[in-house]
């Protein structure tokens, strides 16, 4: 999916990252979803990067879910 960071969130405890908040167009959905991360993540180096308001990002969306129930 495609995103637009919408806003970043100051944290309120120094001990956590800032979030960053993206606006997701959802065309069955009509109109835009946010999704909130966390702003401290690691690029193809290993190196600590944030990203900024008004960024372009593309999300992928997995799950880990190990107890899944039928």
């Amino acid at each position: 999916m495609d995103g637009k960071v919408d806003k970043i969130i100051p944290s309120p405890r120094r001990n956590q990252p800032e979030k960053a908040q993206i606006a997701v167009d959802v065309p069955e959905k009509r109109g835009y979803r946010d999704l909130r991360i966390d702003n401290a993540l690691v690029d193809e180096h290993g190196d600590d990067v944030k990203l900024k308001k008004g960024a372009h990002v593309e999300i992928t969306v997995t799950s880990k879910d190990v107890n899944h129930r039928k």
